[in-house]
């Protein structure tokens, strides 16, 4: 058991360090759409996936050591949306959800996790 509360520790140490670098890549991938940057916005989308799909599972691995309980399944449900304006090429639509859904709720988990 001590070993796994390490572990969940370490987990927790490495999401505080996470949030923020997500947020500021989500920050950066809004302004590379908003000035029609789509090259460089695409690079950036598979790591913001990764990174988001990371959180989810970071979240639920850490439940146990939470100061404040995280419900994952906020995040979670925002992922239909990007995943249809993903397939769409909608790449306002995606800066729209991370920028206005997703991102609020990350800046809500940073005050959580801390």
């Amino acid at each position: 058991m001590k070993e796994q509360e390490t572990l969940m520790k370490e987990t927790i140490e490495e999401i505080n360090i996470y949030l923020p670098k997500m947020i500021q890549g989500i920050e950066i991938f809004v302004e590379h759409v908003m000035q029609a940057r789509e090259k460089e916005a695409q690079k950036l989308l598979a790591n913001i996936f990764e990174g988001l799909e990371w959180i989810v599972q970071a979240v639920l691995l850490t439940r146990e050591m939470q100061p404040e309980n995280i419900k994952e399944q906020e995040l979670v449900e925002k992922f239909p949306l990007l995943i249809d304006a993903y397939e769409n090429k909608d790449f306002v639509l995606i800066s729209d959800v991370l920028d206005y859904e997703i991102k609020p709720i990350l800046e809500k988990w940073i005050h959580r996790v801390h």
